[in-house]
């Protein structure tokens, strides 16, 4: 249906979910001369896909991705410093031709329609009759997984930073102009304030590392030590000590990225292993599937660069109650967008939404696509209509000879809101509590955000009739009745501890263990959608979310083994997901070895865990550091 997943998962769910514990292999660096300093790496992995919920089948490669990294700095003075990171990404078992078989296609012709039509949208088991319905898309996906062969777009995907920052003598002031990231809030990689840049799913999803999944954008950076430059009195007067305010310029704009697996003909994409599912298309009323019915998406986005409408950013940081704190002020662009309804095209001599193999194209307006859909199409759906019924009486077509027709209907992926965010952190070492059998004091962390007029699909919208449609219905209407804003409160607490066990009497180092539990409230909330275009088993929006998250890691014999275990737990839809890594030190400091296994357990479309519900992978990967 679509060639990206939208809403709101990147701005609350995902905002609470992208957890990145644990860094990628740090690359190496190398003095080739003085003042100069060069690294890099080299990653090749392999995932075997498995738990195919889609399809039921065994195990097949899902990918295998790899990285190539060169890092550099220079100081051609005392007080400036250059920076360069340069990537290349792609999947070798895509650009020899390999494809995932089967993996989120859904059939949209529910079991009482499949009896009437010669083909299966997901491509298995077509009919052998002749005629227009005799020839079902081959391909799993509809298309071969080319965005993510390589990954060659020079300034969006290959410069990670080339920055110029120049730092006073003095320490009052430093500035950084140039293409890089920058991280706010105390929480491990999570997204309640770290939402200067937009995040990259494509190869990782949500257990991405979070220094690999922020896009980086052109930008400045001013730091001011306000101490020292002699404007701290008034801060320090409130118990506010050593104060520094960060001031963010960020000109370019980037939204997240990810690809939905679409077999529609006039949208075909595929994201392969990571690529978000086909949404399920399904009257919520009826429970039946809407065949001859697809869609097509155009992106509706900022200029990606504008000087006059940047992303502007300050945070003041400051020691305070013997911990340090933030205060955290955004004002840029969501970066999921907004599905809103343009009009339709009517396709006629293809029921398959091909325009490119049709006898016409015929585009309907916004007020025409509503008043069909909601008066003709979703009536007689409900009233038991066969397939002959829709073709006849809706799309005003013969069935079953003649010309067959279809319907795409025309969205926009609209990612023009505003995001108005302020919040701010916490964290402490808490020396007074000495526990455990070591006595050792845990850190405790706090965040919170405060987004106001955040942009919602409603779950539950009035057609032009006046009826009330709830799913995938809800989003066929004039988005001056589709679309809402809302504030929205999060919070997060945490704590960071260093484990001893009592009973692990030869233990030699200890457990680093980290828990947060995060709530994300939404007043007013009632009949939002969670997510659109996941909208057929009515995926609402909990006005309150709880999520909890734990890590555990600890190396053993003697550091060569290193173990990591990190679980998300989605309490409202009961879906939780895990990643555990392996990285075995066994080679001296340039080769690292890791197997990753990556596990989802959720309902289809319900919550972020739902929709990565069909991506279980085990991953053996080999880094070279240099």
């Amino acid at each position: 249906m679509a060639r990206r997943i939208v809403h709101a998962w990147g701005a609350e769910a995902v905002s609470a979910l992208v957890l990145a514990a644990g860094l990628s292999p740090a690359a190496a660096e190398v003095e080739i001369a003085d003042g100069l300093t060069i690294g890099g790496r080299l990653k090749q992995g392999i995932a075997l896909a498995y738990d195919n919920k889609v399809t039921g089948g065994g195990v097949e490669i899902g990918q295998a991705a790899y990285l190539i990294e060169l890092t550099s700095a220079w100081r051609p003075a005392a007080n400036v410093t250059v920076t360069g990171d340069f990537w290349l990404r792609g999947d070798l078992y895509r650009e020899f031709g390999g494809e995932l078989t089967g993996r989120g296609i859904q059939d949209y012709s529910s079991p009482d329609f499949r009896d009437q039509f010669r083909y299966r949208l997901d491509g298995r088991g077509a009919g052998t009759a002749a005629g227009p319905l005799a020839d079902p898309p081959r391909m799993p996906f509809g298309s071969e997984d080319e965005q993510n062969v390589f990954l060659s777009d020079f300034n969006d995907e290959m410069i990670r930073e080339l920055a110029v920052k120049v730092t006073d003598p003095e320490n009052r002031y430093a500035l950084k102009i140039g293409k890089f990231v920058r991280a706010w809030g105390q929480s491990d990689g999570l997204r309640l304030l770290d939402v200067l840049h937009a995040q990259d799913y494509r190869q990782k999803f949500i257990f991405g590392d979070s220094d690999e999944m922020r896009i980086p954008s052109w930008m400045t950076a001013v730091d001011l030590d306000l101490g020292r430059l002699g404007l701290g009195d008034a801060f320090e007067a409130i118990g506010l000590d050593k104060p520094r305010l960060e001031l963010i310029y960020m000109p370019e704009y980037h939204h997240s990225r990810f690809v939905i697996n679409n077999p529609t003909p006039g949208d075909a994409t595929s994201g392969g292993l990571y690529g978000l599912p086909y949404p399920l298309l399904a009257d919520k009323a009826s429970g039946r599937g809407v065949p001859f019915f697809g869609a097509s998406l155009s992106d509706n986005e900022p200029d990606r660069f504008s000087l006059s409408e940047p992303t502007l950013g300050g945070r003041l940081k400051f020691d305070v109650l013997g911990g340090e704190g933030t205060l955290n002020a955004l004002y840029g662009y969501q970066d999921m967008p907004i599905v809103k309804l343009t009009g339709a095209q009517a396709i006629i001599g293809n029921a398959l939404h091909d325009g490119g193999n049709a006898v016409m194209v015929a585009p309907l307006d916004l007020a025409t696509t509503e008043a069909v859909v909601q008066g003709l199409y979703v009536p007689t759906l409900r009233a038991g209509g066969t397939a002959q019924d829709i073709q006849t009486n809706v799309l005003g077509c013969p069935y079953p000879g003649g010309s067959f027709c279809s319907v795409n209907v025309q969205f926009d992926l609209d990612y023009r809101f505003r995001r108005k965010l302020v919040g701010g952190s916490f964290s402490r070492d808490m020396a007074e509590w000495q526990l455990g059998p070591k006595g050792v004091s845990p850190v405790l962390r706090t965040e919170f955000a405060y987004e106001f007029d955040k942009p919602f699909n409603r779950a539950v919208a009035t057609t032009v009739l006046g009826t009330r449609e709830e799913g995938t219905a809800a989003l066929i209407v004039d988005p001056a009745r589709g679309v809402a804003e809302r504030d929205q409160m999060s919070f997060m607490i945490g704590a960071d501890y260093f484990l001893w066990l009592p009973f692990w009497e030869t233990q030699d180092t200890s457990i680093f263990t980290s828990v947060q539990f995060f709530t994300i409230l939404t007043p007013n909330g009632e009949d939002l959608l969670f997510q659109a275009p996941y909208a057929a088993y009515g995926a609402k929006l909990h006005k309150v979310q709880n999520y909890g998250t734990l890590l555990a890691s600890h190396n053993f014999d003697d550091g060569r083994l290193g173990a990591e275990v990190l679980v998300v737990y989605d309490l409202q839809n009961d879906g939780f997901a895990v990643r555990q890594r392996l990285d075995f030190n066994y080679f001296g400091d340039h080769w690292r070895p890791r197997i990753e296994l990556t596990h989802f357990e959720a309902s289809p479309e319900q919550g972020v865990l739902g929709i990565a519900n069909q991506s279980d992978n085990i991953e053996f990967s080999l880094t070279a550091q240099f």
